[in-house]
C-alpha cells in the first residue's frame, strides 16, 4: 500500500514517476545519473521540474546543459564507480562516487542532507540480463569497455521493474548489470557504520537481504 508513505520523506528515480498518480502523491525527492535513461526522458524530467511539488532533483552535473539552473535541482559531481577500492560516499555534492546504480548511490547523497535512517522499498537486485523480449540491443563503438549498451524497447513488458511499461515501448536504458549492481548495495552495506547509516529492507525475496536487516 504505496498511499501510507504518503507523508513520508522518499526519493524515487528514473521512470517511477509514471506511477505517480496511481500512488496519489509525489514523492520528496527524485533521482537519476544514468546517461542513456536520462537522455531518453529528459523532456518528461524537465515537465516535473517545472510543474511538479517534487522538492529536489538530484542529477548528473553533465545535464546542466540540458536544465540549466534551478533551485530544484542539485547537481551532481559524480566519480566513475569503479575500481570497487575508489568508490567514495564524500562529504559533499561534489565529492561523490556513482556506486554501480542510482538506488545505492543516493543513500550518500540523502546522508548529506542530514538523514541517517532508510528503509529501502521494491527492490530485490533480480535483473534479467538475457532473452529480453521486444529489445533492440545497440552497442557503442566508441566505449571500449563494452558497458555502453543501449537497450531500446519495442513493447510494454520490462520483466525487471515494479509495471511493465516501467522500460516500455520507445524507452532507451542501460544493460541490466546485476552483478555490479549487487557489489554497489555490498558496498553501501559495509560503510553503512562508519558513516553512520542505518538501512532496513522492506522487499520481500530480495538478493539485499543478506546485506540488510529485513523488516515490515
Amino acid at each position: 500500500d504505496i498511499s501510507r508513505l504518503r507523508d513520508k520523506d522518499t526519493i524515487s528515480f528514473n521512470r517511477a514517476y509514471i506511477a505517480y498518480s496511481d500512488w496519489g502523491f509525489y514523492p520528496k525527492y527524485y533521482m537519476t545519473v544514468d546517461k542513456i535513461v536520462l537522455e531518453n526522458i529528459r523532456e518528461n524530467v524537465r515537465d516535473l521540474i517545472l510543474n511538479s511539488p517534487v522538492e529536489k532533483f538530484f542529477l548528473p552535473l553533465w545535464s546542466r546543459d540540458y536544465f540549466g539552473n534551478n533551485e530544484k535541482i542539485v547537481y551532481l559531481n559524480l566519480r566513475g564507480s569503479w575500481p570497487l577500492g575508489r568508490r567514495t560516499w564524500g562529504k559533499s555534492f561534489d565529492r561523490l562516487s556513482l556506486i554501480a546504480n542510482v538506488g545505492a548511490t543516493s543513500i550518500p547523497v540523502l546522508k548529506i542532507l542530514g538523514y541517517n535512517n532508510f528503509v529501502i522499498l521494491g527492490t530485490d537486485c533480480n535483473y534479467v540480463e538475457k532473452d529480453i523480449k521486444n529489445v533492440e540491443i545497440e552497442y557503442n563503438p566508441d566505449d571500449k569497455s563494452g558497458r555502453r549498451i543501449v537497450f531500446r524497447s519495442s513493447g510494454n513488458d520490462d520483466p525487471n521493474h515494479f509495471r511493465p511499461d516501467y522500460f516500455g515501448k520507445g524507452t532507451e536504458y542501460s544493460k541490466p548489470q546485476q552483478t555490479n549492481h549487487y557489489k554497489g548495495w555490498e558496498f553501501i552495506a559495509k560503510n553503512m557504520k562508519r558513516n553512520r547509516a542505518n538501512i532496513i529492507l522492506c522487499s520481500p525475496g530480495s538478493r539485499l537481504s543478506s546485506l540488510f536487516t529485513e523488516g515490515d
